[in-house]
């Protein structure tokens, strides 16, 4: 019904009506239809005009944009952009830091007033333990403060609940990685614990399907194919399977752990599935969507365990085209547990691991067919880049190495089993009209993907250059460089032209797909949309499609929206991790020398991707540097040397900042000129503490007490 109202409002006759009027045009109730509006208006897609109209969010000059806090502006509006509003002080006594809101800008003056707060943020806040005038205190970073009834040790950070000034948890030390997680996490929006009547429904499920529950389901139709060849293919340090694959005479199989089967909406398990709405992985750990006796037990197809699953099996033609395909519920059971790691062994090098003997045709069928489900796609606008992903290799919980994450045919393998299913329960969704959230993406950035034609060219590629680049030119273009060593960074450039891919209610395609209609429904563990996706299907089955499609449509918006802000607040958490975790690794090899990769230019900095795949800054500190017009060369104005992106440049790791996850490095043909303006700001230096001396105060206190100086 939701998307039925977007539908009527985007008409041009029809884009500003009343709750009477959609209800008669619709011919619903008008209760129904108020309930379905209250939740488009949350949203942020519809709002309430003071005549009691409702008109789409998009025909009017209304912004949604989340509240932020800054040291220097105070509170500002981020739109979807970057772009910061300023805000009213008016406006501030009834904001929080990142709360979701419409706000209306005033034209050309970097101002907005906030019209609607469409989502409150939890009103915790993380405060620091210090001593003040013997007395404890809590700080947070945007200034308040409680007095401390206990001691705690300074340093400690607490969980504080901002309308009772009361501790609500010990967060640990601030030197502490596990505390700067959770920290970060909290920050976010994102729980870092279980409530205790979560923790009593857990206490319900089983951590195995019994002889019983097999009856059961059994008489709900569910196909037993537990003597089916399957196995899972995941990552070497994996524990929750949620997904399972096999072939048998010309059939693939896909298997996905049934999560929905074990808990009710609107209970405490549900309501906190929805609250977090994604599993964030910083390095080494994770932050669960599900409690790990759901990722982890009941719902992780563990080898030798009768599992409850939702399976397709999926019969293709040599050409990649789906030729039939048949959903069902089923009892599994993973007959293996294989890694990427030993699988690529077979694939990419011929080496048997010992006990893949009886699953080599197996894994052979599967690769050769989800080579041809690629192949199409590629034929079909299908755009391929390398992985950005980073892996951290761990020995007594300290990283003892990064490198990029290998993409090999095992990870293809899976990769494209994965696209397969998802586009074969979309095709099953859209045929039987049922609600589902999407996963769309749109056309890309063309100035941007222009810009970036530019720089292959100015690198010596023989680029295909237009005002819109097709993706079969976008991937003529990425294969001039591939295996060159600025992939790395040509890649992440294209990647970025890109729009961001977002979830609806509304199926409107995915571009870096081919643009076929799309969603997600294999990582119903760790992700909101899979697991809602596949709670509709088993809605529908169980109980018809029409009660699916009216329980379903009038909130699958709304759900769609808290996907999408889970999402964008994990990058947030794992990229500000991935940054600590880098710096302090690289912190062991202060002074070393590196051969880079220029990854970013401006006027005061240089970006360069390591080896590793770690990222550090070269900081300008001086006028020396022009940025041209193209935006990707930087020229040193005394010597007329240019530097580009994508030019390997040799530089030194200078120092790095833990808290912050910075690192700074030197250009190694810089550095003896640094050396040397160095030892003249020491001379400097050594006068200034002369010259201050009469003054009763050493220079370095001078220093502490003006640091701006």
């Amino acid at each position: 019904m939701g998307t039925k109202i977007i539908e009527l409002l985007s008409s041009k006759k029809n884009n500003n009506l009343t709750l009477e009027e959609i209800s008669v045009y619709l011919g619903e109730d008008k209760e129904y239809i108020f309930k379905v509006l209250a939740l488009l208006e949350q949203q942020g897609i519809i709002f309430k005009q003071s005549n009691n109209k409702y008109i789409l969010v998009q025909n009017t000059n209304l912004k949604r944009a989340t509240i932020k806090f800054t040291t220097k502006k105070g509170l500002v509006a981020i739109l979807s952009d970057n772009t910061q509003l300023q805000l009213t002080r008016k406006d501030y006594k009834k904001l929080r830091n990142n709360d979701l809101v419409l706000v209306e800008p005033y034209t050309q003056s970097g101002m907005a007033k906030v019209v609607r707060i469409l989502n409150k943020t939890n009103k915790n806040y993380i405060g620091e333990v210090i001593e003040e005038e013997n007395q404890y205190k809590a700080i947070s970073e945007d200034g308040r403060s409680i007095n401390l009834k206990e001691e705690y040790p300074i340093g400690t950070k607490l969980l504080i609940d901002s309308n009772t000034d009361m501790v609500l948890e010990v967060i640990g030390h601030k030197d502490d990685y596990s505390t700067v997680i959770k920290e970060v996490l909290l920050q976010n929006g994102f729980p870092i614990s279980f409530k205790d009547e979560y923790l009593k429904e857990l206490e319900a499920i089983p951590t195995s399907l019994s002889d019983e529950d097999i009856i059961d389901l059994k008489s709900k139709k569910y196909l037993d194919i537990t003597t089916l060849p399957i196995i899972t293919v995941d990552g070497a340090d994996t524990k929750d399977f949620d997904d399972a694959v096999g072939y048998l005479d010309n059939n693939i199989y896909i298997s996905i752990a049934n999560t929905s089967r074990y808990f009710k909406e609107g209970s405490s398990i549900w309501d906190e599935a929805l609250k977090r709405g994604i599993s964030v992985y910083p390095p080494g750990t994770v932050n669960p969507m599900l409690h790990h006796k759901f990722s982890n037990g009941i719902c992780s197809l563990v080898p030798g365990e009768a599992r409850s699953s939702l399976s397709t099996s999926i019969q293709i033609d040599k050409n990649g085209k789906v030729l039939s395909y048949k959903i069902f519920p089923s009892i599994i059971k993973n007959q293996k547990r294989t890694t990427y790691e030993e699988v690529n062994e077979y694939l990419e090098n011929e080496t048997v691991i010992d006990g893949y003997q009886n699953y080599l045709d197996l894994i052979e069928n599967l690769y050769e067919r989800a080579m041809v489900v690629k192949d199409k796609m590629l034929r079909e606008g299908f755009l391929n880049f390398s992985s950005t992903e980073v892996k951290y290799y761990f020995e007594n919980a300290q990283v003892i190495k990064i490198d990029k994450r290998h993409q090999g045919k095992a990870e293809e393998l899976i990769e494209f089993l994965m696209i397969l299913d998802n586009m074969v329960m979309v095709d099953y969704f859209i045929k039987n009209e049922l609600p589902f959230i999407a996963r769309n993406h749109e056309e890309p950035n063309y100035e941007k993907l222009k810009s970036w034609s530019m720089l292959l060219r100015k690198r010596n590629y023989k680029a295909i250059v237009s005002d819109k680049l097709k993706p079969e030119e976008i991937m003529h273009n990425r294969k001039l460089y591939e295996g060159n060593f600025d992939m790395e960074v040509l890649d992440r450039i294209a990647i970025r032209c890109q729009s961001k891919a977002r979830y609806s209610s509304v199926c409107e395609g995915h571009y870096a797909l081919g643009s076929i209609p799309y969603a997600t429904f294999t990582s119903t563990i760790r992700r909101l949309p899979d697991f809602i996706n596949q709670r509709i299907y088993f809605d529908s089955i169980e109980y018809g499609k029409d009660y699916a499609r009216k329980k379903w449509a009038p909130i699958v918006p709304l759900l769609a929206n808290i996907a999408n802000d889970a999402e964008t607040r994990a990058e947030k958490v794992e990229q500000k991790l991935d940054d600590i975790k880098m710096a302090e690794y690289m912190g062991q090899f202060i002074g070393c020398e590196y051969t880079g990769v220029v990854s970013e230019v401006s006027t005061s900095y240089i970006k360069v991707l390591l080896p590793n795949m770690c990222e550090g800054k070269i900081k300008l500190y001086d006028k020396e540097y022009r940025l041209c017009k193209n935006g990707f060369t930087l020229l040193n104005c005394e010597t007329g040397e240019n530097i580009l992106i994508g030019d390997q440049i040799n530089v030194k790791l200078k120092k790095v900042n833990k808290i912050t996850g910075e690192i700074e490095l030197l250009n190694s043909k810089e550095n003896k000129k640094y050396e040397k303006e160095s030892s003249k700001t020491k001379k400097k230096v050594k006068n200034r503490q002369n010259n201050y001396s009469h003054y009763g105060i050493g220079y370095s206190n001078y220093r502490n007490i003006f640091s701006s100086k």
